[in-house]
């Protein structure tokens, strides 16, 4: 990448800490707490997608053309997203009776009774956040909230209540708009991202993150994590390691893709930030990152996750030959043991002359020391799946 390593430790620190990583890891506290609180009270089949069409169906019914409007998609679409809140019991269609032919979309009496655990629950979190940075902090949090809503025409804004929501009914709507005008800024930079490589990226250390540890922040498997994962790293944007002193563990680290992709999130970040202060205001702006950063930091969320800057990883990353690669070669060295074995030069030499080739390899030397990492199981494997190749030739 064309910034040099000794440059790039003002770009980690933007990226480990600004407005959007601050909005999108308190949205999602406030979800997962309200999600937890509602299940524990009678409404277990939840999905955080029934919140938006939930939330403006407690004002009233509405025809489904309206709430396709309201939530910004069309109608077909606005139609297959209310097949599972339907099922689930919590909104049905009725007669219009202003006009016959036409059907208005409404809360059943679960989908009243969840409205009103919801609101409820969204104010105890409203309560605790004052607890937390004091009243009047919230308050002004929610006030921007609710005026870059509107700048941005949040669908669905003009329908809900205006100044008595509780902060967190503002943030899933706001967030996920900012997010999406975000994944636009960044596929323009060269990367076309999915919602999901969130949970994985944004909780990648510059030294690296066991799986495990993404599984327990996000709160899915480690399978989960790991499929994720899979597609990153066929995009180049990551590699997976072993531990150094568990090799059952599973590392994800940043490629130097994946460092372009930083210091293009972080551009990415800069420029959303431009736009909303010029939409809101510099002043009202200012306001609401610092509010968010303020509330952040008292939840503690995400503390140690990403440390502050490293040299020596970032050198490692940097560097023509990084020491993930030499920890992440097992099914390498296994094919140059297997295609030795065999006697296979050709094949051999080929292998390795391809494996030169790419950026991460850079002698004949360190693919001899990786061959020499193979245990002796794994040659015993190997010599197995040797024998039965020769079997069927």
């Amino acid at each position: 990448m064309s910034l040099p390593a000794e440059q790039f430790a003002p770009v980690w620190e933007q990226y480990r800490h600004n407005f959007m990583r601050h909005l999108t890891a308190i949205t999602r506290h406030s979800e997962r707490r309200a999600m937890e609180q509602l299940t524990k009270r009678g409404h277990p089949r939840l999905a955080m997608s029934f919140s938006a069409p939930l939330s403006l169906l407690g004002s009233r019914p509405l025809r489904l053309t309206e709430l396709a409007d309201a939530l910004g998609m069309s109608k077909q679409l606005c139609l297959q997203s209310l097949k599972p809140v339907e099922k689930a019991g919590y909104i049905e269609r009725r007669d219009d009776p202003k006009d016959k032919r036409a059907k208005l979309v409404a809360l059943t009496t679960d989908g009243e009774q969840l409205i009103q655990h919801a609101l409820e629950e969204m104010q105890a979190t409203h309560k605790y956040y004052e607890t937390l940075i004091g009243s009047k902090a919230v308050r002004g949090l929610s006030g921007h909230l609710r005026d870059a809503s509107k700048a941005l025409q949040v669908p669905g804004e003009g329908i809900r209540a205006g100044n008595g929501l509780p902060v967190s009914a503002r943030l899933t709507p706001l967030s996920r708009i900012l997010q999406e005008r975000l994944m636009a800024i960044t596929a323009s930079l060269g990367h076309n991202l999915q919602f999901s490589f969130g949970q994985v990226l944004g909780a990648i250390d510059l030294g690296g993150t066991a799986v495990a540890e993404l599984a327990r922040l996000n709160a899915v498997t480690t399978q989960a994590i790991s499929r994720i994962a899979g597609e990153l790293e066929s995009l180049g944007y990551i590699s997976r390691a072993m531990a150094n002193n568990d090799r059952r563990s599973r590392h994800l680290r940043f490629t130097a893709k994946g460092l372009v992709l930083i210091r293009d999130s972080v551009q990415s970040v800069q420029t959303l930030a431009e736009e909303l202060s010029a939409t809101m205001g510099e002043q009202h702006f200012a306001e609401l990152e610092q509010q968010l950063q303020q509330l952040y930091a008292a939840l503690e969320l995400e503390t140690g996750i990403l440390k502050p800057f490293n040299a020596q990883a970032a050198a490692e990353l940097f560097s023509d030959t990084p020491a993930e690669f030499t920890r992440a070669t097992d099914k390498t060295a296994a094919l140059l043991y297997l295609a030795s074995q065999m006697g296979m030069t050709r094949t051999t030499a080929g292998t390795v002359e391809l494996l030169t080739s790419a950026p991460a390899v850079r002698s004949l030397q360190q693919l001899r020391d990786i061959e020499s990492r193979l245990d002796d199981r794994q040659k015993r494997q190997l010599q197995t799946l040797l024998a039965a190749l020769n079997d069927t030739r």
